[in-house]
């Protein structure tokens, strides 16, 4: 049942993200998920990825990591603005705006909060990693499931923000990737 625009969610939605937020909260964890959280930010940790597989790529020989660095920013920023769309429709208030006692972790984007950019980023980056390095598809997937799992950790997206980011996420990776099997 999807909640009216600007409204909260309710049952099995707001239960999960009261556990997620309110449960596993000592300071050291907290700090390392923020800071992973934060690290998804604009899609810089995958672009990160990407430049490391390209400095990998020129020092081993193995090639590769030129398309990567240059393809991933692509991904990443298309995903983000096709993901931006999706929040201009929906227009879901962020669980911090409705939530006392909740405070969230880290700073509260002024974006709205379905779904989430961070999942979505996350999932193409994936994606993108997958399709040049396959053998390493699943710590792929794991690193991004991990950064999508902060954003409720911290306070800042229900679940179904980050299920919805991930599957325009996943929806995006694969135009990449049938782009980059089409050039």
């Amino acid at each position: 049942m999807k909640p009216e625009q600007g409204k909260t969610p309710t049952g099995l939605d707001r239960r999960l993200f009261v556990a997620l937020r309110t449960r596993c909260h000592q300071r050291p964890l907290e700090l390392a998920l923020v800071a992973l959280s934060q690290s998804g930010n604009w899609g810089l940790l995958w672009i990160g990825l990407a430049l490391i597989g390209w400095i990998i790529g020129l020092v081993t020989g193995a090639g590769g990591g030129r398309g990567m660095a240059i393809i991933m920013p692509a991904a990443v920023w298309t995903t983000l603005a096709a993901n931006y769309a999706v929040k201009l429709m929906i227009r879901r208030e962020r669980p911090v705006s409705s939530e006392p006692g909740l405070e969230p972790l880290l700073g509260v984007p002024a974006s709205t909060s379905f779904p989430s950019s961070h999942a979505a980023m996350s999932f193409a980056g994936a994606t993108i990693l997958a399709y040049f390095h396959p053998s390493l598809w699943p710590l792929y997937y794991v690193l991004a499931f991990l950064v999508t799992w902060t954003r409720v950790y911290a306070g800042v997206h229900y679940p179904s923000d980050v299920l919805a980011g991930t599957v325009v996420g996943l929806v995006m990776g694969g135009f990449w990737m049938l782009f980059l099997n089409w050039i």
